[in-house]
């Protein structure tokens, strides 16, 4: 029989058309996917800042609690589990107290809030419903949870998203500051302010700093929503 198969040049071409049809496209494909994952991060996080409002005109309380009663003390909330990872350095060019999103003050984690009924200085399934310490379980401003449908969240990088609960209204310092939740995007590094001095009176003020925003140096990409604009 008389069999023919591919030339050496014949693969030589298809080869070289393979590889310019790529180049053309893998932009675009690369693209779409960062694209992808920044509207999966502002579907997340609307999910969350729904959750809280809900808790809030059920309990009429901000998630910003770790104590035997009412008192706000949390500087920040974390959306993931104790041990998943939180980004910590701030970008070059990034806004007055930036890395405070990974190290300030006292943390706790929001399935204490939405979860499980555990605002106050325990954690988890176990110490919840206490009288007198978590929410109130019946009554006209009672906890009705849990508000999400699983006890935490990571961005589309691994990452915990974090709350600027110290600017909750009834916190330790809320004037004129928009709390909000954020994640530091494809980068892993904070942009945003995060400084009792940089209000949203201020100039820059201390919305969101990205996603593409470009100093010069750096392309800030943080990823946020609004939960809460004090006045």
């Amino acid at each position: 029989m008389n069999k023919k198969g591919f030339t050496l040049i014949e693969m030589v071409v298809v080869l070289v058309v393979i590889a310019i049809l790529a180049a053309i496209l893998f932009p675009t494909i690369a693209k779409h996917i960062k694209d992808s994952k920044i509207t999966r991060a502002q579907n997340e996080e609307q999910v969350i800042t729904a959750a809280i409002m809900m808790l809030y005109k059920d309990t009429g309380k901000w998630p910003c609690t770790n104590a035997n009663g009412p008192r706000g003390n949390v500087d920040r909330v974390l959306t993931g589990e104790r041990n998943d990872p939180i980004v910590t350095a701030a970008a070059p060019g990034a806004r007055a107290g930036a890395s405070n999103w990974g190290s300030f003050g006292t943390t706790k984690h929001i399935y204490d809030y939405l979860f499980y009924n555990n605002p106050d200085d325990d954690s988890g399934p176990n110490g919840q419903n206490q009288v007198g310490q978590d929410y109130p379980i019946s009554g006209e401003f009672s906890w009705r949870g849990p508000y999400i449908d699983k006890r935490s969240y990571l961005d589309p990088w691994g990452n915990q998203y974090v709350i600027s609960a110290r600017y909750f209204p009834s916190s330790s310092v809320s004037a004129h500051h928009k709390v909000l939740v954020l994640s530091a995007g494809f980068d892993t590094l904070w942009s945003t302010a995060f400084s009792d001095s940089v209000t949203r009176l201020t100039t820059p003020s201390d919305d969101p700093y990205g996603p593409y925003e470009n100093d010069g140096t750096h392309v800030h990409d943080d990823i946020g929503v609004v939960i809460h604009t004090n006045n």
